[in-house]
């Protein structure tokens, strides 16, 4: 059996259940039914972790973005960059010749 211990709910569920295998005897096979018993409760309790674990996965998935998602907004910002510059260059001449309208009067 491997060396593997994997902590559910604060206890050792493996350790317990491989000490319960080990534990086999003459007691005409109620061990059997106890390590049954450990199984399914650590069964039980792996499905509620995975559970948890699979719906913060679900939630934590729509919030990333695609490639797709990330061209468009790198094309946005390329845009927004170039309309920007063009205005400020716009508003930059138009200060320009105002200013050599004004001295030049």
């Amino acid at each position: 059996m491997e060396k593997r211990q994997h902590q559910l709910g604060g206890a050792n569920t493996l350790n317990t259940l491989a000490q319960g295998i080990t534990a086999g005897g003459s007691d005409g096979g109620s061990g059997l039914e106890k390590r049954l018993g450990l199984l399914e409760k650590g069964l039980t309790e792996m499905k509620e972790k995975l559970l948890t674990v699979s719906n913060k996965a679900d939630s934590i998935e729509k919030h990333f973005a695609t490639r797709a998602d990330l061209a468009t907004t790198e094309m946005n910002i390329i845009k927004c960059f170039v309309a920007t510059t063009l205005a400020m260059a716009g508003l930059a001449c138009a200060i320009a010749f105002g200013l050599i309208r004004l001295h030049s009067s």
